[in-house]
């Protein structure tokens, strides 16, 4: 728990309830657009070394391993042609396909329950129940075409329940952010600094191609930021605005991951009860895993390099 925050008043509209209604795949987008705030040419991330995790410079560590998962793709597709790609966390109980959210209203508050009832649905459209887990989905604006035409930050969405028991309804518990709840709440396994050591990668399949991705900020966030955190439809500049940003944030300092310009970035967002255990007024803030898009044979370390974040730069709602 962040207890200074907890001793904040809380005072924010209800949460809008939010629909996300799940189509086939686009693997056309439109084009990104710029938003609201652009950076300099000036890049490197100022908690992050000079050190590189690219194979054109660091070709004496050892390669990357592939987690080859283009045949659970195919084969998800084929019961759901709305699955859009296969997300992977080693040891984690995330290892499952993604669908794709055809369309959101852009709400201040995001809400998904990926049918149009109160029941939510698993990648399969199979009922979760009232509260259930619900299925990962990807930003509605994912581009996921190939990996030259991959969006500059692809956003996946996840649920934490509040409680490692989905039948058990959220009124009648207490909501905490536990490591062992299914879907999402599995991220909170990145505060305990051993995992986050262990485990640098994460690694997403699309139908074409299996992609690594390098973890360097796991942060607590305002639900609603400038650029949009949690959007795919960000230009590559205002990527790398919420990249810088994240790092700001992070309880762990990445020490062996340095942010470019051009850089591509994967952001796993998921609800968070860390300064509130009101359903609604937990709306105003997300916990959030994001890693940095690693080229094909990519080398680096097995551990990640990190540190304490004594002064993370805290969610202001």
């Amino acid at each position: 728990m962040k207890t200074g925050l907890l001793k904040k008043t809380i005072s924010i509209l209800a949460a809008a309830a939010m629909i996300v209604t799940v189509a086939g795949c686009s693997r056309e987008v439109e084009s990104s657009s710029s938003g609201s705030s652009s950076t300099s040419s000036s890049v490197s991330s100022s908690k992050s070394s000079s050190k590189s995790s690219s194979s054109s410079e660091a070709p004496d560590l050892p390669e990357i391993p592939v987690q080859d998962n283009l045949s659970k793709v195919a084969e998800a597709v084929g019961i759901n042609d709305d699955v859009g790609g296969y997300l992977y966390i080693p040891d984690t109980e995330v290892d499952e396909p993604v669908v794709c959210a055809e369309n959101y209203s852009d709400a201040k508050t995001f809400y998904a329950t990926y049918d149009t009832t109160s029941n939510r649905l698993d990648w399969k459209k199979e009922s979760t129940g009232n509260g259930g887990t619900g299925a990962l989905y990807f930003h509605p604006n994912a581009n996921l075409s190939s990996r030259e035409e991959l969006s500059p930050n692809v956003v996946i969405f996840g649920h934490n329940i509040g409680r490692t028991d989905p039948s058990v309804p959220y009124y009648s518990v207490t909501l905490t952010d536990t490591p062992d709840g299914p879907k999402f709440g599995q991220l909170y396994k990145y505060l305990d600094e051993k995992f986050a050591t262990e485990h640098p990668y994460i690694y997403l399949s699309t139908e074409q191609d299996n992609l690594i991705y390098q973890v360097f900020a796991v942060f607590w966030t305002e639900a609603e930021t400038t650029p949009k955190y949690y959007s795919s439809n960000l230009s590559s500049e205002d990527a790398l605005t919420v990249a810088k940003d994240a790092v700001e944030r992070s309880e762990w300092i990445y020490n062996d991951v340095e942010l470019e310009e051009g850089d591509k970035f994967l952001t796993l967002s998921t609800c968070t009860y860390s300064f509130t255990t009101d359903v609604h007024a937990a709306e105003a803030y997300r916990f959030v895993v994001m890693g940095k898009l690693l080229p094909e044979e990519a080398h680096g370390e097995a551990t990640a390099d990190i540190t304490k974040n004594e002064s993370p730069k805290e969610p202001q709602v």
